[in-house]
């Protein structure tokens, strides 16, 4: 197993990051001219990564000015149907990156560029780089607008510091704390006991179980005996706002003694998949919430936690009480302590049965063929070791390969094969791989070639060959007001394999149209696009990720 040296990783760790946030704080200034709050904070647990920022507050209203925080230049312009949207990024003098996501305008010049790359490339998603000093900015003048594009509900500004090659990520609290108000300190909602396999149980049971805090305490006294686990469910709330937060720091002691910390203070973007080997997944992907073990996998180098020499594992082998603690802190350094005990209590410990299946290695490459099915493990793709039993469901047309009787998720993408059915050859260009996850199914992509679709995997879990011959569709949204608020919009949607590509013309020519992926829309505003008054030939072209494709043509009045 993977351990780190806790008090030496952590020295090390803060001496840097205290220089590079002492750096920041006298550098950086405010991206606005208003009291600072926060509906997002850095680290916080998302699906499969974590929060790259801090999200600022804008009063609720898109348009609000943004300062530029440094001198320096912009580097980057990109846009987007989902993810950030409209996004800029500025490479400071001071050597530091910061990116402002969601936003609704980019500055003259930088509007200008990426329109004319739009109409050159044909297309709305634009990632263009530029030349350091073309768009040259200074501290405290106006560097873009806030907004709501990209894959956001509500208008805020998405803010990122980053080191010069785009990398590594930091908390921007260590810039902006002082302007942020915040006397609350952090909640836990549950505690969470893990018996190591064959090695632990824990009130008799090799199962993990949950205790839910109740007026800010674990209420049971639980038996345990051999190697345990620990994990929290926990939340943070800042003045001011209703919002909830993921918590800055998390302490563990047992019996005084410090066995795991996690401080978020950094984290690069190799390690965002990380975050499934921290979190329990199986309960997090059931509905539970975000449990955070306080125990290291043997594959999990997530530099912001780190544990003593056993890993955080607690060995109880005395019949005893075992004083249990949790602290829990935000970056104001508001507190709270949640102390329980465990009693040792000697069990017999049942060994795990494994017969009839694979064992997936954490450290090894693994390549699996059963049954028209072909898995290919990468080394160092798995958290930890895996017991792997197929299981081939044949009561389909297409048969379901059970790869886990939970969904495993990886650090690196695994690569699965799986022969086309003879009654899907005919339609094999149409052919992809499906994740069936109960009654529901989704794309994961895939190649054909040589009878079979191969696809990139993130999850160990259940998957069959499908095909989609359905076409998107479009449908005109409101045709009747078009001419009156001067812009056309159209409702997209995509069955199986989801919407890939789609143009837009007028009268032949090519005219920007933009799409939003969070609701479907793909809209023109003739204004915009210069469209002149008048009768006009419309034409929208959408094609989903196997190549079926639709065409909408309107006659329009403008």
């Amino acid at each position: 197993m993977i351990k780190k040296k806790f008090f030496a990783t952590i020295y090390i760790l803060l001496q840097s990051i205290v220089a590079v946030c002492a750096q920041q704080a006298a550098e950086f200034d405010v991206p606005f001219n208003f009291p600072l709050y926060l509906s997002g904070n850095f680290a916080e647990l998302r699906s499969n990564h974590f929060h790259a920022g801090l999200d600022f507050k804008t009063q609720g209203v898109e348009g609000k000015p943004i300062s530029v925080i440094a001198d320096g230049y912009i580097v980057r312009a990109k846009v987007q149907a989902g993810g950030y949207g409209r996004a800029l990024y500025v490479m400071h003098d001071n050597g530091y990156m910061t990116v402002y996501g969601h936003l609704q305008k980019f500055p003259v010049g930088v509007e200008r560029a990426v329109r004319e790359r739009q109409y050159a490339d044909e297309c709305f998603a634009v990632d263009m780089d530029f030349r350091p000093g073309q768009f040259p900015v200074k501290k405290g003048e106006v560097l873009a607008f806030a907004g709501n594009s990209g894959y956001s509900f509500g208008p805020h500004l998405h803010f990122e510091i980053r080191s010069a090659d785009g990398e590594e990520l930091y908390n921007p609290m260590s810039v902006y704390s002082s302007k942020i108000s915040d006397t609350r300190p952090p909640v836990a909602q549950a505690v969470a006991f893990y018996p190591m396999a064959g090695g632990g149980v824990v009130d008799g049971s090799a199962s993990s179980l949950v205790r839910k805090v109740q007026n800010g305490a674990v209420p049971d006294t639980l038996a345990a005996w051999g190697y345990v686990g620990f994990g929290i469910k926990g939340l943070d709330y800042m003045t001011g706002t209703t919002n909830k937060y993921g918590i800055y720091e998390i302490e563990l002691y047992v019996d005084d003694s410090l066995r795991f910390a996690s401080r978020m203070d950094n984290f690069s973007y190799a390690e965002n998949r990380l975050i499934n080997a921290w979190a329990d997944y199986d309960r997090w992907s059931s509905g539970e919430g975000w449990f955070l073990r306080s125990f290291l996998l043997p594959n999990n180098p997530l530099r912001m936690i780190s544990a003593d020499d056993a890993g955080g594992w607690v060995n109880i082998c005395e019949e005893r009480l075992y004083r249990v603690e949790y602290r829990l802190r935000d970056y104001h350094g508001n507190t709270a302590v949640y102390p329980f005990v465990v009693m040792g209590k000697q069990y017999d410990i049942p060994a795990v049965e494994r017969t009839g299946g694979y064992m997936l290695r954490w450290f090894l490459e693994n390549d699996i063929c059963v049954q028209g099915c072909r898995l290919a493990v990468p080394r160092g793709a798995l958290f930890d070791d895996c017991y792997m039993k197929v299981i081939v469901d044949d009561s389909h047309p297409s048969p379901i390969y059970r790869l886990a009787d939970a969904p495993v998720p990886l650090w690196r993408a695994a690569r699965i094969t799986l022969d086309i059915p003879a009654s899907l050859l005919p339609y094999a260009d149409k052919c992809y791989v499906e994740r069936v996850h109960g009654a529901k199914r989704s794309s994961v992509g895939g190649t054909v070639e040589g009878g079979a679709v191969s696809a990139d995997i993130l999850l160990l879990d259940d998957y069959a060959v499908a095909v989609d011959t359905v076409a998107p569709r479009i449908s005109a949204v409101k045709e009747n007001l078009w001419a009156r608020n001067g812009r056309a919009v159209f409702a997209v949607s995509d069955k199986h394999t989801g919407i890939n590509t789609f143009r837009g013309t007028i009268d032949g020519k090519f005219v920007l149209f933009e799409y939003s992926s969070k609701n479907g829309r793909i809209t023109c505003d003739f204004k915009k696009e210069r469209v002149a008054r008048g009768k006009h030939a419309l034409r929208l072209e959408v094609t989903d990720r196997v190549g079926n494709r639709t065409v909408l043509e309107r006659n329009i009045m403008y």
